[in-house]
């Protein structure tokens, strides 16, 4: 038997996959929480702007498409964010749990829900590799386990926790091989002099493992187009935000930031269109051939 047609083939290349990715390369005297934190104000208003449009609008359809989302159903959000997903789905559901560790996302994420007057959300502010699911009584506990970009689903075992949670359905979206992010790309090759790496977790891992573990997941693809235009001052004090998290914000590295916003601004504003390669996967777990 080959040896890629083995779950355990998938699990261990998954894991490989993280030992060099762009996830390995933060930065390890700092609490990775913080990062999440810095960016909290950014998601705020990029989520809003947007609105349930583009992935969400996107993702939603194709649940219900496949039959997997109707209303009145219980919904587990892991790694919620600021609720670009949270909302439209608590707006339709019965309950909704929000699982999100970075207190500012957090705060971020409960003030958007008191706006929209929302009363059937609930927080959990826990990292989910760590979270005991018999601890905090989530087993089978929920019609859809939903979990989308989030860095909490890395592995065999926190991918397992998403099926423990759910009685019906389990929905992941991830990157589907490379992103397109000029800005970030061309910006970390004249920091650090070489290619930016990948993110590391990459749908094809859990997609391959679930498959082979007897599981018959839906699968679907798509390249995400975002339009980014801010001014010069916000574009590059998000730049400094990103690789925080990776090295020592140093004058040398805060000077090639700048410089390279301004050379490509126009009118006093940084514009720049990146494309990621998103994949997502549904999976019943009540459908599962031993």
């Amino acid at each position: 038997m080959l040896k890629e047609k083995r779950p355990e083939f998938w699990g261990d290349a998954w894991e490989e996959a993280h030992k060099h990715s762009l996830h390995a390369r933060r930065r390890q005297d700092l609490n990775q929480m913080d990062y999440w934190d810095s960016m909290a104000d950014f998601f705020a208003k990029t989520t809003k702007r947007r609105g349930i449009k583009g992935r969400p609008q996107k993702v939603l359809s194709w649940l219900e498409q496949e039959g997997a989302w109707q209303p009145g159903m219980e919904v587990l959000d892991i790694g919620a964010g600021a609720g670009i997903f949270t909302i439209p789905m608590a707006k339709q559901a019965a309950r909704i749990t929000a699982l999100e560790p970075a207190p500012a996302m957090l705060a971020v994420l409960r003030n958007w829900v008191d706006e929209e007057g929302l009363t059937n959300v609930d927080y959990l502010d826990q990292e989910w590799e760590v979270l005991d699911v018999q601890e905090e009584r989530l087993n089978g506990g929920f019609d859809i386990v939903f979990a989308s970009l989030t860095p909490g689903i890395k592995d065999v075992e926190t991918l397992e926790k998403m099926c423990q949670c759910s009685r019906r359905w389990c929905f992941l979206c991830d990157f589907a091989g490379r992103r397109w992010f000029p800005g970030h790309e061309e910006l970390w090759q004249l920091i650090f002099n070489e290619k930016m790496p990948l993110p590391g977790h990459d749908i094809m891992y859990p997609m391959n493992y679930l498959y082979l573990t007897g599981y018959m997941p839906s699968f679907k693809t798509w390249v995400d187009v975002r339009d980014r235009e801010m001014p010069v001052e916000e574009a590059v004090a998000s730049f400094e935000e990103y690789f925080w998290s990776y090295t020592d914000p140093t004058p040398e590295i805060k000077k090639i930031i700048r410089s390279y916003v301004e050379e490509r601004a126009d009118s006093g504003v940084y514009h720049e269109i990146y494309r990621i390669r998103l994949g997502m996967i549904l999976w019943s777990v009540t459908e599962r051939m031993k």
